[in-house]
């Protein structure tokens, strides 16, 4: 994001960089409270007007203060402050939720967690700690350069670990190693007893309490947010980093598809992932990443990343997917959040540390909407016409808007479905909606048509599990879901909703779809 070099630098100076930029009131509100008042951002200070949104623009909100916490200890201050006050809580690590549950807090506080960021191994144990404000590429440069492991995460280089690890977690390196929550093994957590105090407790996978298995269960894909604030992550059995990755980059030019073909791509693709996508395949190696960008744009991209040691095995992939399709070109494209750097039909082969830096580009802070859909079967064809018309005639078109359908399974689906919070342990593909613009006069145009567009592709009600279609992403929330809980935890939203009584009673840390006390409804369909 774009404020994030500055607020680090300032950070970094100490505590008293940020102290000499508070204000009178800044420190009489602080003095009333036990925070420290360098923690505490209100609307005076010159930081707050950067803090105040994240990287989806449409969300800009307007909190009573925004709390920088650099440890546990000023984490759970804070949230006392904010009882004691009578102010909404929502948290923030990287500042990349899609939609506004964590920025969109007015008149509340934001306790960002941004500042706590290190990456440690104790040798005793075993275990590794990441502080939940840690962003995704600092972990990975983290974990390979000091210990030689690695963590199956996200591209995205900005993103927060605190988000991103309780949502479940999936990247490059997932059909190979598992979604990032099969590696929890502990978690530091700030919540909020029954009688109203501000707690820290960790938990592990080592606890005898039932109550403590329970939380760590909740955060292995429960999503941010909603039991308290996790201020670290204890991670056991990580897998050795590659040493080298092999990447290939391919773009096709609009004006050379026709529906015939178009529809022949995505059945290549659809078909290539539903043979190859068990726990043994041989292609568990590859992850690729397919965006389907809107006619505009004058592309299509598709990206894949192998790492083993059949890198042949890429190529295989490239002449199967692209079999009766023109041959494709060399041009510089950007798929989603990936932004490629160069770009050409051969296979570049690179340290495996370099191939994430050079995947791990993000786009610039916009506007922004998202949708999700996990897929347990290729494409149906009525789906792939659906598809067709969305990105050729849009009502008004976008180069920015896409389609981005990532590979999927091998070991994510070697795990049970009721083992981690995460359900969806059965499908070969994963797929983003995506819109950006920049003008907030846009903002009922592309709207309309990222909605329109999954209305057409699955109703109502959305991709609810079936034979072909098993739900939605929680890390890609959207709240125009009707029925979320059954597309986010299916089956497994009854036992969260058991979490939350127990870890947040007085359900201090809600948004609009923070899991519900039990006595508050919102039960899934099945």
């Amino acid at each position: 994001m774009a404020y994030t070099p500055t607020r680090r630098q300032l950070l970094r100076a100490g505590g008293a960089t940020a102290g000499t930029l508070a204000l009178g009131r800044r420190r009489l509100a602080a003095a009333q409270s036990t925070v420290d008042p360098d923690v505490l951002i209100y609307p005076d200070d010159p930081l707050y007007a950067d803090l105040r949104h994240g990287f989806n623009l449409r969300w800009i909100g307007s909190p009573a203060f925004i709390a920088l916490c650099h440890d546990s200890a000023q984490v759970a201050q804070t949230v006392q402050h904010a009882l004691d006050n009578g102010l909404r809580i929502t948290v923030r690590s990287g500042g990349h939720c899609y939609e506004d549950f964590s920025s969109g807090n007015d008149g509340g506080v934001i306790i960002d967690i941004s500042p706590m960021a290190s990456v440690s191994h104790d040798a005793e144990t075993g275990m590794y700690a990441v502080e939940a404000g840690a962003r995704l590429l600092q972990v990975y440069t983290a974990l390979d350069e000091q210990f030689g492991v690695t963590l199956p995460g996200g591209s995205c280089s900005t993103v927060g670990a605190g988000g991103h690890i309780t949502g479940g977690g999936y990247g490059l390196l997932s059909r190979l190693h598992g979604l990032t929550v099969d590696y929890l093994h502990g978690v530091e957590v700030v919540h909020v007893t029954n009688d109203g105090r501000a707690e820290i407790v960790t938990v592990t996978r080592d606890s005898m309490d039932a109550d403590e298995q329970d939380l760590l269960w909740g955060h292995q894909g429960g999503g941010g947010g909603n039991f308290g604030v996790v201020t670290k992550f204890l991670l056991a059995d990580l897998p050795e980093a590659p040493a080298e990755a092999h990447l290939m980059f391919h773009g096709y030019d609009w004006s050379t598809l026709d529906q015939a073909s178009f529809r022949r791509f995505l059945q290549n693709y659809g078909n290539f992932l539903a043979e190859h996508s068990g726990v043994d395949s041989p292609y568990k190696g590859l992850f690729p990443l397919l965006g389907l960008n809107q006619l505009a744009s004058g592309h299509i991209g598709l990206t894949a990343q192998y790492v083993g040691d059949q890198p042949e095995l890429l190529a295989e992939f490239a002449r199967a997917v692209s079999d009766g399709l023109p041959s494709p070109t060399a041009r510089r494209i950007m798929v989603g959040h990936h932004r490629i750097v160069s770009q050409s039909p051969e296979i570049q082969s690179m340290s495996w540390l370099t191939a994430t830096r050079q995947m791990s580009g993000t786009g610039p802070s916009r506007r922004g909407k998202y949708k999700s859909a996990y897929m347990i079967e290729p494409f149906p064809d009525e789906q792939i016409d659906v598809i067709w018309e969305f990105l050729v005639n849009p009502a008004v078109p976008n180069p920015s808007s896409l389609l981005q359908v990532d590979g999927y399974g091998c070991q994510v689906n070697a795990i049970d479905p009721a083992a981690t919070a995460v359900p969806q342990r059965s499908s070969i593909m994963k797929l983003q909606y995506q819109a950006y613009w920049t003008d907030a006069a846009d903002d009922d145009v592309n709207l309309e048509w990222i909605r329109s567009f999954y209305t057409a592709m699955y109703g109502e009600q959305g991709p609810m599990p079936d034979s072909v279609m098993d739900g939605c992403y929680v890390n890609y929330p959207d709240v125009d879901l009707i029925d979320w809980p059954t597309l986010y935890y299916k089956g497994n939203y009854a036992r969260l909703q058991r979490v939350k009584a127990r870890w947040d009673p007085l359900n201090i840390f809600n948004y609009q779809q923070s899991i519900r006390l039990p006595e508050d409804g919102a039960t899934p369909t099945v």
